[in-house]
């Protein structure tokens, strides 16, 4: 699921949750803000409640909002995630104070299920969860105007911000969720663990939507050294932001969107 519609009458909203089968298991890469992902699977024939697992990004309410109503359709899988995924959390700025952490019912239904996890480590064969992104000074990351208070006084940097690293037959592919850490700090990351100077595909969303152009720059730069092959933007990248990446690295951009499959084999 996306912001994205794709039809099929698949509905979408602003989250994101993908499946991603590798290594002979399926893995549910977050759950969007509410249940919606699970009608969407029904639609498509997906039982959510059998998957080998969930492992989530980060603990924004528009990628765990929608926990609740996976455990209550059945799901008693392993939940991954980085020890802070249940820090209090909030989006303040001139226009807007908002509480966009992890709600504490959410945080109720994790003890016992939830394998917290730092640095990386493999979900399945060919699947590792990548937490702990190095950062270094310079380049973009995506946590301005994001606190661990309600009065703004302790500045978030988002250090449970993780990404998936699969390992395919055409090559690795980096499966984001909102890459706080910045764009060229994970696809830097993922290529120095994966040993390649080279990706095949990013999916996911790059958190881009009020990026200015230095880091749209920095982004379309970091692409073009690892020649990634395909790029699939969602959520949180922004139009203007995909229309940027489409013009710069023509015939390799596809949007995500609801009810998108592809195969990396």
């Amino acid at each position: 699921m996306d912001n994205r519609p794709g039809g099929q009458g698949l509905g979408s909203e602003w989250g994101l949750s993908l499946l991603v089968a590798a290594g002979g298991q399926k893995w549910l890469w977050d759950t969007g803000k509410s249940g919606l992902f699970l009608d969407n699977a029904q639609r498509l024939g997906l039982d959510l409640s059998r998957i080998d697992g969930l492992a989530l990004s980060h603990g924004h309410y528009d990628h765990v909002g929608g926990l609740a109503a996976l455990i209550h359709a059945g799901f008693r899988g392993p939940i991954v995630a980085h020890p802070a995924l249940t820090r209090q959390r909030f989006s303040i700025n001139a226009s807007e104070h908002k509480d966009v952490g992890m709600q504490a019912e959410l945080r109720a239904l994790l003890p016992g299920s939830l394998q917290q996890t730092t640095g990386n480590r493999f979900l399945a064969p060919g699947l590792r969860f990548v937490t702990d992104i190095p950062r270094l000074p310079g380049r973009f990351t995506a946590t301005t105007h994001l606190y661990l208070d309600s009065e703004a006084s302790k500045p978030d940097d988002l250090p449970d911000d993780a990404f998936l690293l699969m390992d395919t037959p055409r090559g690795a592919v980096v499966v984001l969720g909102c890459c706080h850490s910045g764009l060229a700090n994970s696809l830097l990351h993922a290529a120095e663990l994966a040993n390649v100077n080279k990706l095949h595909a990013v999916v996911g969303g790059m958190h881009l939507y009020s990026a200015a152009q230095d880091a749209q720059e920095e982004v379309a730069k970091v692409l073009e050294t690892l020649e990634c092959e395909i790029i699939f933007p969602g959520h949180c990248t922004g139009d203007a932001s995909i229309s940027f990446l489409e013009q710069r690295l023509p015939g390799r951009v596809r949007p995500l969107r609801t009810g998108l499959f592809f195969a990396f084999s």
